[in-house]
């Protein structure tokens, strides 16, 4: 069951610790502002996240890569390959698509990605001697 009570002076406990760690809060609050949370919170891991630099941006283990344009039939992405085949996910896709797209692409072909119509141009490598191959395979 609710207690109006306990939600009205658990609010007030909440404002008064917020007026403390800021500046002039309890004035902005007043006037009905809501105080972002990066200016109050100060302890704990999530305090250390907002002092580091690191608070409310990517988690530095979910890193974005560089945004290249959308690569089409002019200028697909190129992939080289030491063998005549090349299984490629698509990575245009992934940014909001909870799966991953992958592509059978055979040597000297172009594929396309039948979600974000990316596309993918499976070249030989033009220099194989460089490349360590196990002798035994």
């Amino acid at each position: 069951m609710l207690n109006p009570f306990w939600w009205r002076a658990a609010s007030k406990e909440n404002k008064l610790s917020i007026a403390k760690k800021v500046p002039g809060g309890m004035e902005r609050m007043e006037k009905g502002e809501i105080i972002p949370e990066w200016e109050y919170i100060t302890d704990g891991r999530l305090g250390w996240e907002v002092q580091t630099g690191l608070g409310w941006k990517l988690r530095p283990w979910c890193i974005e890569s560089l945004q290249y344009p959308r690569a089409n039939h002019t200028r697909p992405h190129i992939v080289y390959t030491m063998e005549d085949y090349r299984l490629i996910g698509c990575i245009d896709c992934m940014d909001d698509l909870h799966y991953i797209n992958y592509l059978y692409i055979r040597s000297n072909e172009m594929g396309r990605c039948r979600d974000c119509g990316s596309c993918y141009v499976c070249l030989p490598h033009p220099e194989p001697d460089l490349i360590w191959q196990d002798e035994h395979h």
